[in-house]
């Protein structure tokens, strides 16, 4: 695993017992070669609470006021102007909580950042609470490097993108995708790949949409290539963390800018 602090993708190469073994940070949009772009472009306009986190992250609205996105992507925001793009307008964070339990390359890669006005005109995507996962389709949105399953990530256009995949398993920490090549896979098939780490796995139930996991990385093929294993922290297994979090039971965090460090959260 590696961080999205650093401004660059990393990606490192593990040789063990004559296996060669890509593991990424999984931060983009990444589709089939056989399939129209402008399907995925047009996919992600019905996922506006999916958020990028200046100035190389991604997110999602979980509440009116609170991104939810990967620890690493938290940590990593500018000290001087810390913001997010929510629909079409940059907005300034001035809390972030990560995971008590979160270390550095480990488990538990999830944060909370809050927003200074509230957003009122986008309906957050809720933190999914259920236990059944596995075989359900999700929606991958992100801004990051495009490419595709054969080149893997080529550029970034800046160009919002929506991918579909399917749970593979779950465990406690993550949930695991897998970016499977034509004629497997969805019909709109995609993974993460530069540019998206934090971003969400999302899906609908009953005209609502939910946030399933977040992005954290990838690993097995070379990052956004057929075969690449993709995992995101689970959502469902922190929610309670989540929630004390949104109702202001914990209140540790620290204020992103310099000056406000030591300033307590309003709620």
């Amino acid at each position: 695993m590696s961080g999205a602090w650093r401004r660059r993708p990393r990606v490192t190469l593990l040789l063990a017992v004559g296996v060669v073994v890509w593991v990424s940070s999984a931060r983009a949009i990444v589709v089939r070669h056989d399939r129209d772009e402008a399907a995925y472009r047009a996919r992600a306009a019905a996922y506006p609470a999916a958020a990028q986190v200046l100035p190389d992250g991604a997110g999602v609205l979980v509440a009116p006021r609170w991104v939810l996105t990967a620890a690493h992507v938290a940590r990593g925001v500018s000290r001087r102007t810390p913001r997010v793009v929510v629909g079409e307008r940059e907005i300034a964070i001035d809390w972030i909580v990560l995971h008590p339990e979160w270390r550095d390359m480990g488990a538990h890669d999830i944060a909370l950042m809050r927003l200074v006005t509230p957003v009122d005109d986008i309906a957050p995507a809720q933190p999914y609470t259920g236990d059944d996962e596995v075989g359900v389709m999700v929606t991958f949105v992100g801004n990051g490097d495009f490419g595709d399953g054969q080149t893997g990530p080529r550029e970034r256009d800046g160009v919002r993108r929506a991918a579909t995949n399917r749970v593979e398993a779950v465990d406690d920490d993550w949930i695991y995708f897998r970016f499977d090549a034509p004629p497997d896979g969805s019909d709109l098939e995609g993974v993460s790949g530069p540019g998206d780490s934090g971003g969400p796995a999302l899906i609908e139930r009953d005209g609502s949409v939910f946030t399933l996991g977040v992005s954290v990385f990838s690993r097995g093929a070379k990052p956004g290539r057929y075969g690449v294993e993709e995992i995101y922290t689970r959502v469902s297994t922190h929610r309670a963390w989540i929630e004390s979090v949104l109702n202001g039971t914990i209140d540790a965090g620290f204020a992103p800018q310099a000056a406000a460090r030591d300033r307590k959260p309003e709620r």
